[in-house]
């Protein structure tokens, strides 16, 4: 098994495993300068459990940043700053890093958020690579589900924008709760009286069980996270962005008061470390609040009562002495969490980003080093399992290593092999990251809204006929046979819209020819529930052979409904004399396989088509086309006349001709508009749509 491990040299990363014949365990290993060394062996590695020392089986260096990092100028495609193009579909073995930055909005204050979002943006912008496959979650998302993950960042960009401050967040408004003292009680109102006093112990009590039920609340959804990661490929990380949890916690006995490890919350943090331990994950803290001052803030509201300047100064001090215990001690929850796992906790730190890029520039090469553990390390069936700690260091001098610090004593289960049928085929092949690629597929989704349908996405696959087996039919026609699945999900990663079709064609011996020459266009309308941003998700499976492909586009659907000045999604082709059809949310509109494919070569005459919605008075429309940042063509503003009656939606066209000269590569047909404002004089209303095309020589 070993030798089968070391002889692969697959750039697969190698799996994580617990069990009693092996323990895999992950170490980093820099020089005085911070620079990853990667000439080691396993006899230059000494492992020790527990205190004794093992013998080292293997140890298997694992490059992660094989790619020269990109300059400044050539920004990542779908960033807010970069390419307007979406990137290239992902595959499996060119993923270098997982990361999953985990935002804790069950314990961000308001005040955090807001930075928090800011620096995830310039996070998403500056820090990630083509090769990162990156995932954002909520630990309050609805059913703790999975985003997940992408290389585009557009759905990153989407899914900070869609953030919202968690009223049932365990932070308030500032990152300390304001205080609201009153050194006397006279009364239960202006009228003075006689009033009850109220233990404050009772609140704190109250105050720290929710804490606590909150702080499990994170955990949990970061162990989903970690297992979600689990068969990924490239190093895999955690980014938990919070304001961490109080891991101890005050216990009065009599007199004497002490700090023990809340129960709660000492088995979820061991079982997130042990399930990172198992996946390979190392986590990395960034505690959101920055650097904190624990003196009286403006919120705050002191009442005297009577009480002499120096006893007052005595309640301020107490006071702020509280505050800095409570900073700390969350504090040590999340260093506690990153230490364990091998990785770090950034704190005290106002640039939320720059703290972003410091983990990011810490997943980096790794070694993966294998022991054989000692007799009693697992636990057997009705034992208690006990958590075993690790070390490793490095016989030659000047070096660092950084690892996990342990792993709990139970064997990884054995996999169970579970029946894929068709129909679980086709949803792994539609969620899944990674692009099926035995029948090459390509989705042109086209938003847009009618009376009858609502909001829809209407879409244009195309799909490599090659691919599809070919019988012989009745009649010497040749048929195939397909099934399809369109899937929707919102930004926490929650299926919203759902539909499962299929398809078969008999075609005529010449059909067929062309059919194998450009491809066959099937098209789909699915109903979207409201205006946002979404991942619209394909896969495709041949009947007969079972082969799959797989296909994916983020879409922003405008809220058009509600009266939000929009366009619909652009139909693009080839100029064939004929007038162009909007897309409107008819199925009548006749689609081509070049139509759905948008590859054209220089020269060409495009058309295109478009529906206007809710413009009030006249629209200004103008068409350019981008490559990347670079804008190679802008037409004359067109400016649109609003159908008498002011339909709130109306058909748009035009053309251009590409120049001779163009050369190869991915671009971008932009149309946007403007028009005036009814409810804000003097101000306008903005839409915006694209539409990708490739061309060719």
């Amino acid at each position: 098994m070993i030798g089968l491990l070391l002889a692969q040299q697959t750039r697969e990363a190698p799996r994580f495993r617990v069990g009693v014949d092996a323990v895999r365990i992950d170490a980093v290993v820099t020089d005085r300068d911070g620079r990853t060394v990667s000439d080691l062996t396993a006899d230059d590695f000494e492992v020790r459990q527990d205190g004794k020392r093992q013998k080292v089986t293997f140890a298997q260096f694992v490059p992660v940043l094989t790619g020269a990092a990109l300059p400044p100028s050539a920004p990542l495609a779908g960033s807010r700053t970069g390419a307007l193009v979406a990137p290239p579909v992902a595959k499996r073995e060119d993923v270098q890093r997982t990361i999953a930055v985990v935002v804790d909005d069950l314990g961000l204050s308001f005040e955090s958020f807001q930075n928090t979002q800011k620096a995830l943006h310039a996070f998403v912008d500056r820090e990630l690579r083509p090769t990162d496959l990156v995932a954002l979650v909520r630990t309050g998302g609805a059913g703790g589900g999975l985003q997940a993950f992408t290389t585009d960042r557009r759905v990153l960009h989407a899914g900070i924008d869609a953030l919202r401050w968690n009223g049932a967040s365990r932070g308030g408004v500032e990152a300390f709760e304001p205080l609201n003292v009153f050194t006397t009680f006279s009364g239960g109102g202006p009228g003075g009286g006689t009033g009850t006093s109220i233990d404050p112990n009772d609140f704190k009590l109250v105050n720290q069980l929710r804490q606590s039920v909150s702080a499990a609340g994170s955990l949990g959804a970061l162990n989903l996270v970690v297992r979600g990661a689990r068969d990924l490929p490239g190093r895999k990380a955690i980014i938990f962005v919070s304001e961490g949890f109080q891991l101890l916690v005050s216990e009065s006995t009599g007199t004497d008061t002490s700090k023990q490890p809340d129960s709660r919350l000492r088995i979820a943090l061991d079982r997130v470390i042990d399930q990172a331990t198992r996946a390979g994950v190392v986590i990395y803290s960034l505690d959101a609040r920055g650097l904190q001052t624990a003196g009286l803030q403006a919120a705050d509201n002191l009442k005297s009562g009577g009480l002499s300047p120096g006893e007052m100064e005595g309640t301020v001090r107490s006071h702020a002495s509280d505050r800095s215990r409570f900073l700390l001690d969350s504090q040590e929850g999340m260093a506690y969490l990153a230490e364990q796992t091998g990785g770090f906790a950034v704190m005290n730190n106002n640039d939320l980003a720059r703290g972003l890029g410091r983990i990011a520039a810490d997943v980096r090469d790794y070694y993966v080093i294998g022991y054989v553990p000692q007799d009693g390390t697992f636990a057997k069936p009705g034992q208690k399992a006990h958590l075993h700690k690790i070390s490793i260091t490095v016989r030659r001098p000047g070096l660092r290593v950084k690892t996990r610090k342990g792993f709990l004593g139970i064997s990884d289960p054995p996999g169970i092999a579970e029946r894929e049928t068709p129909a679980r085929q086709l949803v792994h092949a539609a969620t899944s990251p990674f692009a099926s690629t035995d029948i090459a597929l390509r989705a042109t989704t086209l938003p847009g809204y009618s009376s009858a349908h609502g909001t829809i996405v209407r879409t244009l696959l195309h799909i490599d006929a090659r691919a599809l087996t070919f019988v012989d039919g009745e009649g010497g026609r040749k048929t195939a046979a397909a099934d399809v699945l369109g899937m929707v999900f919102d930004q926490d990663g929650n299926e919203v819209a759902h539909l499962s079709t299929g398809f078969s064609v008999a075609l005529t011996e010449e059909a067929a020819d062309e059919a194998l020459r450009e491809g066959l266009a099937y098209t789909l309308r699915i109903p979207i529930p409201r205006g946002g941003a979404y991942q619209v998700r394909f896969a495709v499976r041949d009947q007969h052979s079972g082969v799959l492909g797989s296909a994916g586009e983020f879409v922003e659907v405008p809220d058009i409904a509600r009266g939000v000045f929009a366009l619909s999604g652009i139909v693009l082709r080839r100029d064939d004399g004929t007038v162009p059809q909007a897309t409107g949310g008819a199925d009548h509109l006749a689609v081509t396989a070049a139509q759905a494919l948008r590859v054209y070569q220089p020269g060409t005459r495009l058309s295109y088509a478009y529906e206007i919605y809710n413009a009030a008075t006249a629209v200004r429309a103008t068409t350019s086309i981008w490559r990347g940042t670079e804008q190679v063509f802008a037409a004359a503003p067109d400016t649109l006349i609003v159908p008498p009656g002011g339909a709130a939606r109306f058909a748009a066209a035009g053309g251009v001709k590409l120049g001779e000269g163009l050369p190869p590569g991915s671009y971008v047909l932009q149309v946007s508009a403007t028009t005036p404002d009814p409810k804000r004089q003097g101000r306008s209303r903005i839409a915006v749509q694209r539409m990708g095309f490739d061309v060719v020589r």
